[in-house]
């Protein structure tokens, strides 16, 4: 099963919290009772966001001190792609002892020793205060959201992301089926073989994971254009105090338009970790003035 493929059987709700939770660098703890069922969901998981850098636990790094550095290199470092921990099932039980934190992990747990998953149970709600609970089961996949206050997850761009890339895919085919049927029309085809030709199911996955990557990198570049503009606001006020910039303003000079202002922030937070909410002016009368400002050059 791959990553559109797991979309395609949740819910709207619980495949938007899951990119939400994949964008907010949040814990995903992945539980099943078949080793290769959880394994391949944690790599596709993994892989669906493409501007990150994968890591595996117990193979690319397995001390505290090496898991640091690799966080250190994003504290140095805005321009290297951000990580994302991938922990297979059969380690989990040592990251969860040996580690402290867990922002931006995957974590398999494989529940088929009964007292192995008590174990991981409780070090995970122990370690690890917000994360997102995926179950697999004979009776489906269940998704739940664990810690925090559920009114803050507003989960109303992912929502409106995951609409759109089935959307898109869809009027994609229906475009590619009317060209075709104007060939088709011209020749006189068989039925069945018309039939065959402007069956797009193989094709259909695909043509989804591509359009659900320009969306993500439409989403990405426009959160790092805010991020360049924010950054520069946040240094000018180290010499000239008080310096902020209208929400519409960032919005329309990113040109991405498709979220609001407040998503991009909380983006930006979890991605490099700078909090730029003080520096974003929602007054009215700051929306004029750099409206005009805009205007005028």
């Amino acid at each position: 099963m791959d990553f559109i493929e797991l979309i395609d059987k949740l819910k709207l709700k619980d495949a938007s919290m899951v990119l939400y939770s994949l964008l907010n660098r949040i814990p995903i703890i992945i539980f099943g009772n078949e080793f290769e069922e959880i394994e391949n969901i944690l790599v596709e998981l993994s892989e669906a966001i493409p501007f990150r850098k994968e890591y595996i636990y117990n193979s690319d790094f397995i001390s505290e001190q090496e898991y640091e550095n690799l966080t250190l290199n994003e504290s140095n470092d805005y321009k290297t792609k951000r990580i994302t921990i991938r922990c297979p099932s059969y380690i989990s039980f040592k990251a969860l002892k040996e580690l402290k934190t867990f922002n931006s992990w995957l974590i398999g747990i494989n529940t088929s020793d009964q007292g192995e998953e008590t174990k991981i149970l409780n070090l995970v709600k122990e370690k690890i205060r917000k994360f997102l609970f995926i179950n697999i089961s004979r009776e489906g996949i269940g998704v739940e959201f664990k810690g925090g206050s559920k009114k803050d997850l507003d989960i109303s761009f992912e929502k409106k992301i995951l609409q759109k890339v089935s959307q898109d895919t869809e009027r994609s085919i229906e475009r590619m089926k009317r060209v075709l049927s104007d060939k088709m029309n011209q020749n006189e085809m068989d039925k069945n073989l018309a039939d065959f030709v402007l069956n797009f199911e193989v094709e259909k996955n695909e043509l989804k994971k591509n359009i659900f990557n320009r969306e993500i990198q439409n989403f990405y570049s426009g959160s790092r254009r805010a991020f360049f503009i924010l950054s520069k606001i946040s240094f000018l006020n180290n010499f000239s105090p008080d310096n902020k910039i209208s929400n519409k303003t960032v919005l329309e000079t990113i040109d991405y338009e498709d979220v609001s202002i407040e998503r991009i922030i909380l983006f930006i937070q979890r991605e490099w970790n700078e909090d730029f909410k003080n520096l974003v002016d929602f007054n009215k009368k700051l929306i004029l003035k750099n409206a005009i400002k805009s205007f005028w050059g």
